[in-house]
């Protein structure tokens, strides 16, 4: 997962607080609480590095079954959870970073919209303060958390403070298929040094390979400029490449219309280009011990700055190997 960015330290760079919320199991019957317990570890399992996602100390005292604090379900075979799910939690959220909470923490009612005030929990309240800094900053809600109902995505957050009011940008994860929304809005949020920006693309595009020979200093734009369409051709590329490419049959101008309804210009590589052995071969691209073509090409503008990519590669579980990052290749 990724690590420090900017002048953060390891230690301070976790970017997912998992709000209390998530432990409220009073209300579940037996068999949804089976299924909560499930998805919260799904939801946790990619984030629990000791790094990524932290917990808030208060939370073990949080009542998450009638009376039982979650300190006492998780160290006690008579909380109520089965003992392999009791286990495997146990396991991922002391992988979290155990946090103190700080004045700055203290919950506050907030709002999104026109919703009601409510008041956050102290996992919700620290991911909103730490936001209000200006980090990029994920709150773990899982779906079964009835309050707050706020959903999925990037969220504007009315928060009530010392001098009245204040709103923060932040992100509230709900489902893994959320996770890859935190990281691309992570990548052009803060933004992200172009340094560290390949740190983040396994986790905001996991449909894509990366080539180890990407630079982004090969673009003729400054990275301020590439960086915004960079991550929406990305993003694309990733969650609608493949099945446009499967709902088109073959028709590659279907295609390019498709992406062109999202402002975005690709096309595959041109008759002229693939007759000229030199700048063919300039395509083939190492990876994971294969050599590839990068026969389409994302366009951010039409004489400079090229993403150039393959078809799904079927060996490689369908994914897309981006294997150039450039201003202009040889045609």
């Amino acid at each position: 997962m990724p690590g420090a960015t900017g002048d953060a330290t390891a230690e301070d760079d976790y970017r997912v607080v998992v709000g209390e919320e998530c432990f409220d199991w009073r209300e579940l019957t037996d068999s949804d609480l089976q299924d909560a317990l499930d998805l919260l570890a799904e939801l946790l399992e990619p984030l629990a590095d000791g790094r990524t996602a932290a917990l808030m100390e208060p939370a073990y005292e949080a009542e998450c079954r009638p009376s039982l604090a979650l300190f006492d379900v998780l160290y006690s075979p008579d909380g109520g959870l089965p003992r392999d799910k009791r286990v495997r939690l146990q396991k991922l959220l002391g992988k979290c970073r155990r946090v103190e909470p700080d004045e700055a923490d203290l919950p506050q009612p907030v709002r999104v919209a026109d919703g009601p005030w409510r008041e956050p929990s102290w996992g919700t309240a620290h991911a909103l303060a730490r936001a209000a800094e200006g980090r990029a900053m994920s709150c773990l809600l899982a779906p079964y958390a009835k309050e707050p109902d706020w959903p999925s995505g990037w969220l504007t957050v009315t928060r009530t403070t010392e001098t009245g009011h204040d709103e923060v940008k932040a992100h509230v994860l709900r489902t893994p298929e959320d996770a890859p929304g935190f990281w691309r809005g992570l990548l052009t949020r803060e933004p992200v040094p172009a340094a560290h920006f390949l740190t983040f693309t396994g986790d905001a595009f996991p449909r894509l390979l990366f080539a180890d020979s990407l630079n982004l200093h090969h673009f003729k734009g400054s990275y301020a400029e590439v960086l915004p369409w960079l991550v929406k051709l990305l993003g694309a590329l990733n969650d609608h490449f493949t099945q446009t490419l499967a709902d088109c049959g073959g028709d590659l101008s279907q295609v390019i219309r498709r992406f062109d309804t999202m402002d975005l210009e690709i096309s595959p590589e041109s008759a002229n280009t693939k007759k000229n052995a030199k700048a063919w071969e300039q395509r083939n691209v190492d990876h994971g011990g294969g050599t590839y073509r990068c026969d389409w090409h994302g366009k951010r503008l039409y004489d400079r700055d090229r993403v150039h990519f393959s078809l799904p590669i079927p060996e490689r579980d369908g994914r897309i190997l981006v294997g150039i990052f450039v201003g202009h290749l040889a045609t």
